[in-house]
């Protein structure tokens, strides 16, 4: 029984050791490893940097084919954008904020420990946005065709239809022909026009040529 009393107290004291030091072992760190933490983010940065390339390029592909960007993808893009910035400008700052005192003969210790405390926070909130860069419904959605009108014509939902495929090949860069054929007066004409009109809206091409050969 005695031992049991003993023990008691003994685990709570260790735990209460435990909470204390953690907290000062950071601190400590800030000031006399401030460089760690400033080579962590600075390693930090350049990962989201890779995992944002990645995400561009699939973004990039989304709008080439006409697509709307996720309001989400465009936050994350912004935070992003936002944060790494700060980031960069803060690590190229380092050597204005440590300056030594005493004409060199002493290091600025205050200044180091802000600047491991800071660097700290930031690659916290560096890493807390890469784990955030995960999409499950993708980066974006298709928007529907417009409903561009001509005179004496009347867009049927078949010929929406026709104008979808049209504009899909006409976003695909390894195609580079596309026919349209049907009998006379079903409105090919007036359809390929209207496809053209939403081709210059898109910005697909930066020059069109239209010839009317009978």
């Amino acid at each position: 029984m005695a031992e049991s009393v003993i023990t008691i107290p003994t685990t709570i004291a260790e735990k209460i050791a435990g909470y204390l030091v953690a907290p000062i072992g950071r601190r400590l760190s800030y000031l006399f490893c401030y460089r760690s933490h400033m080579d962590d983010l600075n390693k930090k940065v350049q990962e989201l940097g890779r995992v944002r390339g990645d995400l561009q390029i699939t973004v990039d592909e989304a709008i080439r084919r006409g697509d709307e960007i996720r309001p989400i993808v465009e936050d994350w893009l912004t935070r992003e954008d936002k944060n790494t910035g700060e980031a960069k400008t803060f690590m190229e700052d380092e050597k204005k904020r440590t300056k030594s005192c005493f004409y060199g003969w002493c290091p600025n210790l205050k200044s180091r420990y802000q600047l491991g405390r800071e660097a700290d926070k930031k690659a916290q909130v560096i890493v807390e946005i890469q784990q955030q860069c995960n999409f499950p419904h993708g980066v974006s959605y298709r928007v529907p065709p417009r409903n561009v009108t001509f005179k004496n014509y009347e867009p049927f939902k078949s010929r929406a239809s026709t104008v979808n495929q049209v504009m899909d090949a006409l976003r695909d860069d390894e195609i580079d022909k596309i026919g349209v054929w049907g009998m006379g007066g079903v409105g090919k004409t007036t359809l390929v026009k209207q496809v053209a009109q939403l081709a210059e809206e898109e910005k697909l091409f930066t020059a069109q040529v239209y010839i009317d050969v009978s």
